[in-house]
């Protein structure tokens, strides 16, 4: 018994995070940012070169989006350079119809 419910939660865990992170239902959309001073990257990685800064409460146009393992990344126009995308982890962007 103790095993299916350990199965159980760790499937309620993992299902929970797949659906926090698909929020968008298509592209191009507007997001906003929900963290401060969140670093925006060149490409969809924590390794990657970082690029510049976005706040809380900043308005973004999010192009795409993509898993990288268990991490969802998505793309956006630069807040500085609109003639070139980077990349923001999802966990800090939502629909702006959300926020």
């Amino acid at each position: 018994m103790r095993r299916i419910l350990a199965a159980a939660v760790i499937i309620s865990l993992m299902l929970c995070s797949i659906s926090e992170a698909a929020v968008f239902r298509s592209f191009p959309a507007q997001g906003i940012c929900t963290g401060d001073y969140v670093r925006y990257r060149s490409r969809p990685s924590k390794n990657s070169k970082i690029l510049g800064r976005i706040f809380d409460g900043d308005e973004v146009m999010v192009l795409s989006e993509r898993r990288v393992g268990r991490q969802v990344w998505y793309e956006i126009y630069d807040p500085n350079d609109e003639d070139r995308t980077v990349w923001v982890a999802g966990q800090y962007i939502v629909p702006a119809e959300d926020y």
